[in-house]
């Protein structure tokens, strides 16, 4: 796995953990004026590329899977 790969799940895991510490309402009671500020400009662009990344994969996850053609990858039911 590459270091931008790592970096990016980190990220999600680390956004994640934001999201269960703390309500959306509380958050846009209680964090100062900057982070506010600097989350209300950056979002869109972030969502924007989050969601193209997002509908790639969904349209790729509802084409049905082809069967694998190689013999040597394929698992057979095991026999003692």
């Amino acid at each position: 796995m590459d270091d931008l790969s790592v970096e990016f799940l980190e990220l999600i895991h680390r956004l994640e953990e934001v999201r269960d510490a703390i309500t959306p309402e509380r958050a846009h009671a209680e964090f100062d004026e900057i982070t506010l500020q600097v989350f209300w400009k950056k979002w869109p662009h972030l969502s924007t590329w989050a969601g193209s990344l997002w509908r790639m994969l969904s349209e790729e996850l509802t084409e049905p899977g082809s069967p694998h053609r190689d013999a040597d990858l394929d698992e057979v039911g095991g026999s003692d």
